[in-house]
């Protein structure tokens, strides 16, 4: 009964005035047998013949169409663009062949997707990187302007293709490997890959890909890709301007430490040479006054003698004042030089260490005398050195010796000086009072008392002296004591040649 009743055109009357869509009949040669209101609103039908509505193209495949549907009596599904003045619509269309080559057309008007899609086109479209998607089988489904420039073709030449279509062999992999992962995992990812232009050649693009899914469950891969090489080679030139800079500043630091080092070193000097001049008044009346003593002891033998009319001593005590005048004047400009900084190796000569010794037991000879100390020394031995301070250096020593001796006691003073490969080591060995150990590390400051005794108790003013000597020579000097027993100091320089 209702077997045929769809192909009555009062039943499409009747199916048009109940449903919010456009429902026509037409006949084959595109005639409008009916129209709803919803088509003739939508149209403003002005025409009795629905292809007038039509572009050649649309039509042509219209027409193919409806055969089609005629051939296999079945409804057929497509798409129609219908042109209302200046205007373009455009419809789904489900097309019903009703028999004596009539049809029935129900229409579903997409004109706001399409538009809302062209929109969307013309957006893509004017972004300046490329944009492409890939279905399952990755196949471009679409290709924004910018990328189908960048493979040299037309969007729809693209279409359906894949990328090994346009791209080197060992690209296109790439590609299809990322594009795979991306599929399977449906998580975005950002890499950076080598991209053949067929305009600029070789570049690297950074192209980010996500997974969405469409409304019928099919996967899609969306990706945007942007042209970093200018940025790559402004990070790297960045990076090496970095580095250069990095090393820059670090050879500036470390010239400021070395600056900063030498002025340490150079305030440390200054300070030390501070402390000589502080301690200057005290050597000079240390160093001097042994030879005063000589000149007043001798000058009183001369003068007694010469009232008692005694000539037989004269010359030879008048030879010992002139002797300990010389040495009072050496010693004078030794310590002139010891005030004024300039206590530096630069007066090297290559002398006898035995002469030296020889020389300052004549200068302490009133000592020696009145202590009845004995002085042993080995054999001579010549060094390179600056004799004036090596002298002051035994004199002191020696006269230390005699003066930090128990007076119950005989002075005992051994000097020896031995030479072993490139250095000379010199030991003065005495047996006087000794220093307590607890002393051993400040025995060579400045104004360090180690004995109870006033005369000369300022031990370490001339010990100071000593080792600035040793010093200057770039060596070092010691000291090993037991109270009561005695005192050894040992001294090491490097032998210097002769220039």
């Amino acid at each position: 009964m209702f077997k045929n009743l769809y192909k009555n055109i009062s039943f499409w009357r009747f199916i048009g005035k109940i449903i919010p869509a456009s429902v026509l009949v037409i006949k084959e040669n595109g005639d409008i047998l009916y129209g709803n209101k919803f088509f003739c609103n939508l149209v403003n039908l002005n025409e009795v013949n629905l292809f007038h509505y039509m572009s050649k193209q649309c039509l042509e495949k219209f027409n193919k169409n409806m055969a089609q549907a005629i051939l296999d009596n079945k409804i057929h599904s497509s798409e129609i663009k219908i042109s209302k003045e200046t205007t373009n619509l455009y419809f789904i269309y489900y097309l019903i062949p009703l028999g004596k080559s009539r049809f029935s057309i129900v229409l579903t008007n997409t004109t706001n997707i399409v538009n809302e899609n062209k929109m969307y086109e013309n957006i893509f479209n004017t972004v300046a990187d490329p944009i492409f998607v890939k279905n399952e089988e990755h196949q471009y489904t679409y290709v924004n302007e910018a990328f189908a420039k960048s493979v040299g073709c037309f969007p729809k030449e693209i279409l359906g293709k894949k990328s090994a279509d346009f791209f080197p062999e060992k690209e296109s992999s790439i590609f299809y490997q990322i594009d795979r992962k991306t599929f399977k995992t449906e998580k975005v990812t950002v890499n950076e890959e080598k991209f053949t232009n067929k305009i600029s050649g070789e570049r690297i693009i950074s192209t980010k890909k996500a997974v969405f899914k469409t409304e019928v469950g099919d996967k899609i891969l969306v990706g945007i890709s942007r042209d970093v090489t200018e940025i790559n080679e402004a990070k790297k030139c960045l990076n090496k301007q970095a580095k250069y800079l990095e090393k820059q500043v670090k050879k500036r630091t470390k010239e400021l430490v070395a600056h900063k080092n030498d002025l340490e070193n150079a305030m440390e000097k200054l300070k030390s040479l501070n402390s000589d001049l502080n301690c200057f008044a005290h050597i000079c009346c240390h160093e001097l006054r042994e030879p005063l003593r000589t000149i007043n002891s001798f000058s009183q033998l001369t003068l007694n003698d010469y009232i008692a009319g005694n000539n037989k001593n004269l010359s030879n005590f008048l030879k010992i004042i002139y002797d300990s005048s010389l040495r009072m004047d050496k010693i004078i400009h030794s310590i002139l030089a010891y005030s004024t900084n300039v206590m530096h190796s630069n007066s090297m000569n290559l002398f006898s260490v035995g002469e030296l010794v020889e020389e300052v037991l004549m200068m302490l000879s009133a000592q020696i005398q009145e202590r009845k100390a004995i002085i042993t020394y080995g054999d001579a031995l010549n060094i390179y050195a600056d004799r004036m301070q090596i002298l002051q250096l035994f004199r002191n020593l020696i006269d230390n010796a005699i003066k930090f001796c128990d007076p119950s006691k005989t002075p005992v003073i051994n000097i020896s000086a031995t030479q072993k490969n490139e250095y000379v080591y010199f030991q003065i060995k005495d047996n006087g009072i000794g220093i307590s150990k607890k002393y051993h590390k400040e025995i060579f400051l400045p104004f360090k008392k180690f004995h109870s005794r006033s005369e000369g108790s300022q031990h370490g003013i001339g010990l100071n002296f000593c080792k600035r000597i040793v010093e200057n020579h770039d060596g070092f000097i010691d000291v090993s004591s037991r109270e009561n027993v005695g005192t050894t100091f040992k001294i090491v320089m490097p032998l210097q040649q002769a220039r």
